[in-house]
């Protein structure tokens, strides 16, 4: 999460017309990605039906990648991963993969030379992959991406109702300025459409068409004004200790594909 400055204050103006309820984040393919250092290394695994896993089988951690047809792969985000027996003799491999829909990040890529078969897992379900014959086919036929996904969250609070207030922003580039309020309870959340953005070492401001709605979040305390209201004392909720949360309950990514094993799954 980005570090958040003194005060960051989120300006919302929405009159009499109701937030609007999120749409698809991802609507287009992001951009491709150069596989021709590695492209004779890639193993595809497959079930048999329509998923599809690529990988360069070795004790490091070079780019992997899923599809769901074959024809268009995203890279995965890996957190974690392990190995036996070297590149020459290779016993065992593994890879966690970040998909934060899955609690504790249960959600990794698992083979072993006695098995000769790749696990997928997310959580309890799980899919048993054979590596394809025509493995090199489909990789020269197929497209390589970068990952699907291309939000993270920035900032999440709420108040003692349980109305949260939550904003992420797009995960590239780095200094990316293209963030989204959501405000709601649970599982329904609605999305406060901006038509100006102000960032500045000062803070954010976020702008709609017309009133005087305001979000303040402090190091220490944040608060919700409504023009000349009294502020409402608003509690912090930690990224990292909700992150499950955040991409299921909240209902802000509900329908998303994160371009991992856990979207078919």
């Amino acid at each position: 999460m980005k570090t958040l400055s003194s005060v960051v204050v989120l300006s919302i103006l929405l009159g009499g017309a109701q937030a609007a309820l999120a749409t698809p984040t991802v609507t287009g393919d992001p951009p491709p990605v150069d596989i021709s250092a590695y492209k004779d290394k890639l193993v595809v695994w497959t079930d048999g039906k329509s998923h599809y896993l690529a990988m360069v089988m070795t004790s490091h951690d070079p780019p992997y990648f899923w599809s769901a047809d074959g024809k268009k792969f995203y890279a995965i985000r890996t957190i974690a991963g392990g190995s036996e027996g070297g590149d020459e003799n290779l016993l065992r491999l593994s890879r966690t993969f970040w998909d934060p829909r899955q609690a504790n990040s249960e959600a990794d890529a698992r083979w072993t030379k006695e098995s000769g078969k790749m696990i997928v897992e997310c959580a309890d379900r799980k899919a048993t992959l054979d590596k394809a014959p025509d493995g090199k086919k489909i990789i020269e036929g197929a497209k390589f991406f970068k990952q699907l996904w291309p939000r993270k969250a920035y900032a999440l609070v709420r108040d003692t109702t349980g109305k949260y207030y939550y904003v992420d922003n797009l995960r590239e580039p780095e200094n990316a300025k293209s963030f989204r309020l959501f405000v709601g309870p649970k599982g329904a959340m609605k999305l406060a459409k901006m038509k100006n953005v102000v960032s500045d070492s000062e803070g954010d401001v976020f702008s709609t068409m017309t009133g005087d709605l305001r979000l303040i979040l402090g190091k220490k305390d944040s608060s919700w004004i409504a023009g000349a209201a009294k502020p409402k004392q608003l509690l912090w909720v930690p990224i990292e200790d909700n992150a499950t949360m955040i991409y299921t309950d909240l209902g802000v990514y509900t329908g998303e594909r994160f371009g991992t094993p856990c979207d078919e799954l």
